[in-house]
């Protein structure tokens, strides 16, 4: 017993040791959008226990949000917005995927308080928040010693809510109103289990520079063990350009190249336009890997990790489409690459198709987009079906005819008819 005792005292010692009174973590995340952490050293020992957040915003936002997780779906959101009476209303929700976050009520909801400093002053709201059970949630956790935890933000511009409701209704943000950011808590610990933000702090803005004690880089990390998962100034025009093309490439020139083939039977339009759209989709692809980088989602998501196996197996389609089309010229007949270059081409649209639609869900894009994208791919993907069962079929039907011509054609003339379709007549 004394020696498991002892144990534990020298891994209390080690983790208190490693608490290093800090001061409170701030990001902004934009110009005038404002976000600090901290957590007591009590709190980061026991892992449970009191954390402090600060959520500071001009008035000419509707709302302002701040949510612990890497996404909108499962995370521990708190809505800030205000109560029309020189104060801020603090609203606990959990996030959905694409539909607005509810007011949690449950017994395991967030259990905030409002403390002294918060209010509205000088056209900017602030809400000073102590939580008592943020390390745990109904969807998730967080460890109060993570060395990079990440939070997420977002916010709406527009008129007041004016309401102390804690349940009211807020509009949806727009598609470049978010970012991400992972801290790590064991910079951000404070000696007393108390309201932190009465003095001014450190704070590291949204491109990565810093300001006070804190530094950053232009490479979107921030110093005091925070790192911005927004740090590059054009990352949404990054995240559009990878939407537009990959969905492009993906739900259109793909399915219409496949097409080619078969309704022009011409194998080089065939070739040269999926030539094209192939150096589209690794286009696509480093703008996609740029922008997950820039949110610290790359191989964390479905849809980071499923577009990442269908782009790297896109890329041996060439090759088996070249062996392909050499064994056709020679044999006049598909052989197993064929095969494989077919249906593998076609599951991987397929795919592709749906990771797109896993895209706008990751982006949390506006439902009327969504369905765009639905639509469009959908009538695509039917016009592709319904052109290959009608190139099938005339296909079978130009074999019973010429099967029938030749069933007539005396048989000391059929020699000469085949050594006129193995010279090209029908290739």
């Amino acid at each position: 017993m004394k020696r498991v005792g002892g144990k534990s005292f020298l891994a209390s010692a080690l983790l208190g040791a490693s608490l290093v009174q800090a001061d409170p973590q701030s990001i902004c995340a934009t110009d005038n959008i404002c976000f600090s952490i901290a957590v007591p050293t009590s709190s980061a020992s026991s892992n449970s226990g009191n954390i402090y957040f600060q959520l500071k915003a001009p008035t000419t936002y509707s709302w302002v949000a701040l949510g612990t997780g890497s996404q909108m779906a499962g995370s521990n959101i708190f809505v800030m917005y205000q109560d029309g009476k020189g104060n801020v209303t603090i609203s606990p929700r959990l996030g959905t995927a694409h539909s607005q976050p509810q007011w949690d009520q449950s017994s395991t909801a967030a259990r905030l308080t409002l403390l002294a400093g918060s209010g509205v002053a000088d056209g900017t709201m602030t809400a000073n928040v102590a939580c008592a059970n943020c390390e745990s949630w109904n969807g998730g956790d967080m460890s109060l010693q993570g060395t990079s935890v990440p939070w997420i933000s977002a916010w709406r511009t527009g008129s007041s809510l004016a309401t102390t409701n804690k349940g009211a209704s807020i509009s949806q943000h727009g598609g470049s109103d978010h970012t991400g950011f992972n801290i790590d808590l064991t910079t951000a610990t404070i000696s007393s289990d108390s309201n932190p933000f009465l003095a001014s702090r450190n704070t590291v803005d949204g491109n990565g520079s810093g300001s006070g004690s804190g530094s950053g880089s232009g490479s979107g990390s921030g110093g005091n063990g925070i790192t911005l998962a927004r740090g590059n100034p054009n990352a949404a025009t990054i995240l559009a350009a990878h939407g537009i093309i990959g969905a492009l490439v993906m739900a259109v020139l793909y399915p219409l190249g496949s097409l080619l083939m078969p309704l022009l039977g011409r194998w080089w339009a065939h070739g040269a336009w999926q030539v094209i759209t192939f150096c589209l989709m690794w286009a696509a692809f480093g703008l996609g890997v740029q922008s997950a980088k820039d949110r610290n989602m790359l191989f964390t998501q479905s849809h980071t990790i499923l577009g990442t196996v269908v782009i790297a197996l896109f890329g041996i389609q060439p090759a088996l489409g070249y062996i392909h089309h050499r064994q056709y010229v020679q044999t006049q007949n598909r052989g197993p690459v064929s095969y494989v270059h077919i249906w593998l081409g076609r599951i991987l649209m397929l795919l592709g198709i749906i990771n797109g639609g896993l895209g706008l869900q990751l982006a949390q894009e506006r439902s009327e987009l969504v369905i765009a994208y639905s639509v469009v791919a959908g009538i695509i993907f039917l016009c592709y079906i319904l052109a290959k069962a009608f190139t099938v079929l005339g296909a079978q039907r130009a074999n019973r005819i010429r099967s029938h011509k030749e069933a007539n054609i005396p048989s000391n003339r059929r020699p000469y008819q085949e050594s006129r379709r193995h010279n090209g007549r029908y290739a």
